[in-house]
């Protein structure tokens, strides 16, 4: 009986001990995160394949992407989930950097439909407190990393580093973005971004992101990945591409809008994530 004991115990530390060289093999590489499917489409079809790993219901695909070593996943839609999965990236993988890419609503009227655009920090627009008349955006209260005292915060920065590569991205590489309509697709880099558990189809909230938060774009998961990437001390930058204006362009709709144009506007953040991406060993 205590042979059989031992055995077991053994097997049992034996297979610890190959687990942890498993994840070990693919910790510290770069992160990339996206929401819906057709975001990670064509990031996805430029990896070389190593491994997909099921955690936690999210899969993992681990390999390479134009020489780099990555690991993507799909968080799902919202705040919650975009969290939960970051949190879960870094304590699984330890990544070097995380960069979240996707469509985004356009609320200042200078984005238009198919911009990409990188803010230099993000706010949680529907955090905060109801009183009779109306609805005031608190600050969140976090413990930052590397330090010791809670710190009362709106904004959460992206990682300056990357936010500078981004920079240089715009100002000296000729990209190539699929055009929307008849117009080819800008980028525009700094400025305020915003997320909320809500998709923003009104003119007036629109107003009122731009008026509160000087809001530049709107999504439904950056700002909580960018809040728990800061909690953990791990750098992250986000690449949003504009498939729709907040309360809609015209005589259409921000959700008819998405419709047509997720797919391009999906495309155009990839293109440069991609062009990013070839950066990052340029410490």
């Amino acid at each position: 009986m205590r042979k059989d004991k031992r055995i077991i115990m053994w097997v049992l530390v034996l297979s610890l001990i190959i687990f942890s060289c498993i994840e070990a093999k693919y910790q510290n590489r770069t992160a990339i995160i996206y929401a819906f499917g057709v975001e990670g489409k064509l990031l996805r079809s430029q990896m070389s394949l190593e491994d997909s790993l099921f955690v936690n219901g999210r899969i993992f695909w681990l390999g390479k992407m134009l020489n780099k070593k990555v690991a993507v996943v799909n968080s799902g839609i919202g705040m919650t989930n975009a969290a939960l999965t970051t949190q879960l990236l870094i304590d699984k993988y330890k990544p070097k950097e995380i960069i979240f890419t996707g469509i985004c609503g356009g609320i200042d009227p200078a984005n238009r439909i198919g911009d990409i655009v990188v803010p230099e920090r993000w706010a949680t627009h529907d955090f905060g407190y109801y009183d009779s008349r109306d609805f005031s955006i608190d600050k969140i209260p976090v413990i930052l990393s590397g330090k010791n005292k809670i710190d009362t915060l709106i904004f959460f920065d992206v990682d300056r580093n990357l936010f500078n590569k981004a920079l240089k991205i715009e100002k000296e590489v000729n990209l190539v973005f699929k055009p929307i309509l008849d117009r080819i697709p800008q980028i525009r880099i700094g400025g305020n971004g915003a997320s909320g558990n809500s998709f923003i189809d009104q003119m007036e909230k629109r107003i009122w992101l731009k008026e509160k938060l000087d809001a530049q774009i709107v999504d439904m998961e950056s700002a909580a990945a960018v809040q728990v990437a800061n909690i953990n001390g791990v750098p992250i930058l986000v690449v949003r591409s504009c498939s729709d204006l907040a309360g809609g362009s015209g005589s259409s709709t921000a959700g008819k809008e998405m419709e047509v144009f997720i797919k391009v506007a999906a495309d155009n953040s990839a293109t440069f994530v991609m062009e990013l991406l070839k950066s990052l060993d340029e410490r």
